[in-house]
């Protein structure tokens, strides 16, 4: 009797630490939170197609510079009727445009043909021509070219702000499924054990039943606790089951197909070695990195800057539009000779010019055109100013919950070892025949009824650190 009541004592004392049964599964690699989140960051599809802004942005980019790409034109046109050759014209153009709205351009075309306007007669060796067009009116300190490509730059920016507020959320969704799931194997383990010892117990009392040690009641009354214990296992294994299958949506391999997470490996032991409380001074230096780094703030300032480029060049259209263009004229490839004490009529030698005005009298297009992009930028500013009171409660909301949550982890660390004590000291009383199984059946349920709490306020302690680190912006 007394060795069997050893082992039972025995087996009380080693099922009492909290995850032995997960220390005996987890014979393979642990998956700790940092080896989940690489994974979450390097395969996820989310994380891939956060990627693709930069990638977006760069198109992006390229497309505006092409406006200040040079460009070649070809130009050929001719008739032919009842044998006769009407007109024959060739042109062929180089444009280069360059910032300030200026554009140089060469050109060399030929003509010839029976019936060709006399304003289109050429020399026989056909005429080339350098010269301008220069913007000075709308398009002098900015136009549609430049502005592009100023907006392309600010969407490197933007995108990347983009792509990383993507990726912050895509890391606290992560945390939160994979603190769930490690709270449902820990709590797996913990009634796995409680099994364990509930069935030594219906062995231990059906034996000493047997020996007419112990009456039929406490047979039953242990074999009620058996069954209950079952109970509770199959319900965390249903709970396990289904956390695994959460997690999953977030292990994917390099080949973008879903992983079955035995091949990363088991979950780890929940432990308080971490918990501890948020120091005011340091909850205040993340709250300055909150509002100088955040991704969601640094998308609203780009915005800000791309609104008021576009703004910009509204309020450019709202002047007249003022071209000039100057082109030297050449005798096939022969120009005359630059003389330049003639002063400024050798401007006017062999020369084609022209200038365009033009400049709607009311010109609301324009005036609307700019009202609209200051209510953009008015809407984007409160935007930014609601964001950044959101981030900064936030912070200040997670930083709480930690410290808070760090109270009740130490408390709970007592109330664990308190029912252990309380638990030992029944079994002590038990042996001596001072107590009943009903009152260790009671002292144990509390017991594990505090277990399973204390794991999940270290599971809750994981999630709230998971979701400072995103109210920062510090993924």
């Amino acid at each position: 009797m007394f060795n069997l009541y050893k082992s039972f004592i025995s087996c009380i004392v080693v099922g009492g630490l909290l995850h032995c049964s997960a220390q005996l599964r987890a014979q393979d690699q642990i998956l700790d939170w940092n080896t989940f989140r690489q994974q979450v960051l390097s395969n996820h599809p989310l994380a891939q197609q956060a990627d693709l802004y930069r990638n977006e942005a760069t198109a992006a980019l390229l497309k505006a510079k092409g406006g200040f790409d040079p460009k070649l034109a070809y130009n050929y046109d001719s008739k032919n009727f009842n044998g006769d050759s009407y007109f024959d014209y060739n042109e062929a153009e180089l444009k280069l445009p360059t910032w300030f709205g200026l554009e140089l351009k060469g050109a060399y075309n030929t003509t010839r043909g029976k019936y060709l306007n006399s304003e289109s007669k050429l020399p026989k060796n056909g005429q080339a021509a350098f010269g301008l067009n220069w913007t000075l009116g709308q398009g002098l300190l900015i136009d549609e070219r430049r502005a592009n490509l100023r907006i392309g730059r600010i969407g490197l920016q933007l995108n990347e702000a983009e792509r990383n507020a993507q990726l912050n959320t895509l890391l606290l969704d992560a945390a939160k499924v994979y603190w769930s799931w490690v709270l449902a194997a820990n709590q797996l383990s913990v009634y796995e054990s409680a099994l364990a010892q509930a069935q030594i117990r219906v062995d231990g009392i059906r034996e000493s039943f047997i020996q007419g040690d112990k009456p039929a009641i406490d047979t039953v009354e242990t074999f009620a606790q058996y069954q209950n214990r079952r109970l509770d296992v199959y319900f965390a294994q249903l709970e396990l089951q289904n956390a695994t299958l959460a997690l999953q949506n977030y292990v994917w391999d390099q080949n973008q197909q879903p992983m079955a997470l035995n091949a990363l490996g088991t979950a780890p032991i929940l432990s308080p070695e971490n918990a501890y409380k948020l120091p005011e001074q340091r909850r205040d230096s993340l709250l300055q990195v909150a509002l100088r780094l955040h991704p969601d703030l640094l998308y609203y300032e780009s915005k800000l800057q791309s609104l008021n480029v576009e703004r910009q060049w509204k309020n450019e259209k709202r002047k007249p539009v003022l071209d000039l263009n100057y082109n030297i004229l050449g005798n096939g490839w022969q120009f005359s000779q630059v003389n330049f004490g003639e002063g400024p009529r050798m401007l006017a030698n062999d020369i084609k010019f022209g200038v365009q005005f033009s400049y709607p009298l009311l010109n609301r297009k324009a005036r609307g055109d700019l009202q609209l992009a200051d209510i953009k930028i008015a809407q984007t500013q409160l935007g930014l100013q609601q964001k950044r009171q959101n981030i900064e409660n936030k912070v200040k909301q997670y930083a709480n919950e930690i410290n808070n949550l760090t109270d009740q982890v130490v408390l709970f660390r007592d109330f664990v070892g308190a029912y252990r004590a309380l638990l030992d000291g029944e079994l002590e009383r038990f042996r001596f025949g001072e107590s009943s199984i009903f009152l260790i059946n009671s002292r144990e349920q509390r017991w594990l009824d505090t277990q399973v709490k204390y794991l999940k306020l270290l599971s809750e302690y994981k999630k709230a650190e998971a979701g400072l680190v995103w109210s920062t912006g510090a993924f």
